[in-house]
């Protein structure tokens, strides 16, 4: 057997392990808070995560606003599902943004206050940033994404 297949078996076994691990970190199988409320949802959005050590960009996402969280999932590739990418809670206190927590779950799940969220002008829409709080995994990083609802997400701290 030659070294290029040992390695492209050794691949594709990790993939199945990552993919049978992480099956249940999709948007449908999160499960709604007691009494929590949908606000709003935008589809089709592309979120960077920025900063240090290295950025990544989720493209097709739904940004799922509700009264109490954002919840930011890309769809997959040749399905129907979308993957949970981010878990923010903004109201009442979420888990931390842990290493192991983030590596049992699959994706970020983290708390912010009103000090981690801003809203700029950008021509027609305008710009959201999520200053994710620091972590052994995420050091100095946050999360932009472009939307049309200024206003809607002016209220989200608002009691």
């Amino acid at each position: 057997m030659s070294v290029n297949m040992i390695v492209l078996g050794i691949f594709f076994f990790i993939l199945i392990i990552i993919a049978v691990a992480y099956r249940n970190s999709t948007l449908d199988k999160l499960p709604p808070l007691p009494g929590e409320k949908v606000l709003f949802e935008e589809i089709g959005v592309r979120v960077d995560q920025e900063g240090s050590p290295e950025s990544a960009v989720f493209i097709n996402c739904i940004v799922r606003v509700t009264d109490r969280r954002i919840i930011i999932a890309q769809k997959t590739l040749l399905s129907k599902t979308y993957v949970l990418r981010h878990v923010i809670s903004y109201k009442e206190g979420g888990e931390s943004t842990s290493l192991k927590a983030t590596f049992k779950k699959g994706y970020l799940n983290m708390t912010i206050t009103e000090s981690n969220f801003s809203i700029t002008e950008s021509g027609n829409s305008s710009i959201i940033r999520i200053d994710i709080p620091e972590s052994a995994l995420t050091w100095k990083q946050f999360i932009v994404y472009k939307t049309s609802r200024r206003s809607e997400y002016q209220n989200l701290f608002a009691e």
